[in-house]
């Protein structure tokens, strides 16, 4: 088993609410080892009770589109996800449950938990070690790496009418920001989990990111249109740590 060739390096600018590649670190997998793991367990999860230590799967297309089925049984896919995607990045799905030749994974779409099954002729496999917790009542995030903790930031998440959405979601992209300085901070991180309120802001489709700020002074209160808003410097911390399809998971 070695490691895999593709890096997280974020991309200039793009939409919030809307790159880069699986890190370099992150152990790449053949099909054949990869039958042999199961997917961790994903649940609601509790403050409490962190994911499972295990390392999540998680899968990268390999061509410019990544079919996807409704069960291994279906006979036509129920839609096509492009790669690169509009921010840039190469599509990756965090894997959910696994059957042989095909991974269900969770998909960046509206209603928040979709799942769908792709091939694993489509896609190239890797193990990640790294998960995130953020807790909205605690407003923190907590950064795992196996069973240590390697990260902990205060943290300001959304307002009472714009809520954070709860669930087990991926990081779908990172961006570096134009304006280190500006109200993302210098990166910012796109997410599989989209606002219940807000289907359109800041020209992209409500999609929830993980992002700097320029305004510290909101970190641990209920600030945001429904992003999670950490410090500049653990923006920065984070986005040189995580690779794309690290699961992000959202508590009470």
């Amino acid at each position: 088993m070695g490691k895999a060739s593709i890096s997280s390096q974020p991309r200039n600018g793009g939409r919030l609410f809307g790159g880069g590649h699986l890190r370099r670190g992150v152990r790449a997998l053949t099909i054949g080892a990869a039958l042999l793991l199961a997917a961790p367990a994903f649940g609601k999860g509790n403050p409490a009770e962190p994911m499972s230590s295990v390392d999540s799967i998680v899968a990268q297309a390999n061509g410019k589109s990544v079919a996807i089925y409704r069960s291994p049984y279906a006979k036509t896919p129920f839609m096509h996800v492009a790669s690169p995607n509009a921010d840039g990045a190469p599509a990756v799905f965090l894997v959910k449950s696994r059957a042989p030749g095909w991974e269900e994974v969770f998909l960046a779409k509206r209603p928040n938990g979709s799942t769908g099954w792709v091939k694993d002729s489509q896609v190239s496999l890797a193990l990640d070690p790294y998960r995130v917790q953020v807790s909205l009542s605690g407003h923190r995030v907590t950064v795992w790496k196996g069973d240590t903790v390697v990260d902990n930031e205060i943290a300001g998440v959304g307002r009472s009418v714009l809520p954070t959405p709860h669930g087990t979601y991926y990081i779908v992209s990172l961006m570096k920001q134009p304006n280190p300085y500006g109200p993302y901070g210098p990166y910012a991180f796109g997410l599989s989990a989209f606002s219940n309120v807000l289907y359109s802001f800041g020209g992209g489709p409500g999609e929830i990111g993980l992002h700097g700020t320029d305004y510290p002074q909101g970190l641990g209160t209920n600030i945001s249109h429904g992003c999670i808003r950490i410090s500049n410097a653990g923006i920065t911390k984070l986005a040189s740590m995580l690779p794309l399809g690290t699961p992000v998971q959202i508590v009470p």
